[in-house]
């Protein structure tokens, strides 16, 4: 019986190693490893379970079996701070590095326990087996564009107000800011480069120089992150990276960026600005060198849409899409480039802002997972 111990101790330890090494995605250290510690907690009590998960990670295109985990009254489960479905968190782990939410995930014909939105009080587990769902392609390339407005000195422009929320509502005041506003992860193409940064202050600087960012509070230094496998593209933009960009919060709860080169252009997608000027979710901007976007997350409008009293426990939990900024140094990406996907760019960034998660988070426990309706 020891011996039988022994092994088992002996093959879960391997496992997570191998498991973690042969992560794909962009999700930062901490949370990769404590999402397959999650995952080997459930799975470990199963006999053969874990050995199932290893075989389809090393030979993926061979036919697999479902690999499942309880599913939760909300049918999410929480990672360090982020709640999100599990086999969103599995497929971005191992197989989409870009992975957005669960719209863009769907189950292939044989899976016996796919995730399936809406309420299904019948269905007590849910497959997170990363090669049972395959991506749905995008029907609308991002395209490129110029903004038409991108002067650094003009003030932020309050927005009409959309709807009257409810006194129960998340609302967001100056004092309730979260200590961490931001939290920004460097990728050189599909690959997550260093550690993540957590911005506290109300400026924050990412640039291309070597001051260790630890040091300085607000400053994201790329130039002092290492890679052993970049790719000579990426170490010629990282030179020109020089002075970066610079994120600011306003008191209003907005956050505006403004490109800091002299020389070279930035490019910019955020779905939300997006909407707000009546563009398609994946336009890009393309930001000249010493020119700003004023409110490029605008906190007022987003919380009137997590505030309104018709949306459902689905649409609100798709506004977490809206939280994230892509930035991508020199190059842009779309249907008018060569590069389809930021993960094709050589040097980009992902920024998260935290507060809208937070008030996502607030609206759900308010709503009832029964209120999801079931898409067609």
């Amino acid at each position: 019986m020891d011996d039988y111990h022994d092994r088992k101790s002996f093959a879960l330890r391997v496992l997570r190693s191998k498991i973690v090494n042969w992560k794909q995605g962009h999700e930062d250290n901490e949370h990769s490893q404590r999402a397959v510690d999650f995952l080997i907690k459930k799975l470990k009590n199963t006999d053969g379970v874990l050995d199932s998960l290893a075989k389809v990670l090393l030979k993926p295109h061979y036919p697999s079996s479902c690999i499942t985990i309880p599913q939760s009254v909300d049918k999410r489960i929480q990672i360090v701070y982020r709640k999100d479905f599990p086999h969103v968190v599995y497929c971005r782990l191992w197989r989409f590095a870009d992975l957005q939410n669960y719209h863009e995930l769907v189950p292939v014909p044989y899976c016996r326990y796919p995730f399936l939105p809406g309420s299904n009080p019948n269905q007590k587990c849910v497959c997170i087996n990363p090669y049972h769902y395959n991506r749905i392609p995008s029907q609308v390339l991002p395209s490129i564009i110029e903004p038409r407005i991108n002067n650094e000195n003009a003030p932020p422009t309050p927005p009409p107000s959309l709807y009257s929320p409810d006194p129960y509502s998340p609302q967001w005041v100056p004092h309730q800011i979260q200590p961490v506003w931001c939290t920004i992860n460097y990728y050189e193409f599909s690959s997550k480069v260093g550690e993540q940064f957590r911005g506290t202050e109300r400026k924050i600087f990412v640039d291309g120089y070597t001051l260790p960012y630890r040091k300085v509070s607000n400053r994201f230094s790329l130039g002092s992150l290492e890679n052993v496998k970049r790719q000579s593209i990426a170490e010629d933009v990282r030179t020109l990276i020089r002075g970066g960009i610079e994120l600011i919060l306003h008191d209003n709860g907005d956050v505006s960026i403004r490109n800091r080169s002299w020389t070279h252009s930035v490019f910019i997608q955020s779905i939300l600005y997006n909407r707000l000027n009546s563009l398609k979710d994946s336009t890009v901007y393309h930001l000249q060198s010493r020119h700003s976007i004023n409110s490029i997350f605008n906190l007022s409008v987003f919380t009137q849409l997590v505030n309104n009293p018709a949306a459902t426990y689905e649409t609100i939990l798709d506004l977490t899409k809206l939280c994230t900024i892509q930035v991508s140094f020199k190059y842009g990406w779309g249907y008018e480039c060569s590069r389809r996907e930021i993960t094709l760019t050589p040097c980009w960034l992902s920024i998260i802002i935290n507060e809208p998660l937070r008030l996502i988070d607030t609206r759900l426990q308010q709503l009832q997972p029964e209120q999801a309706t079931i898409s067609s």
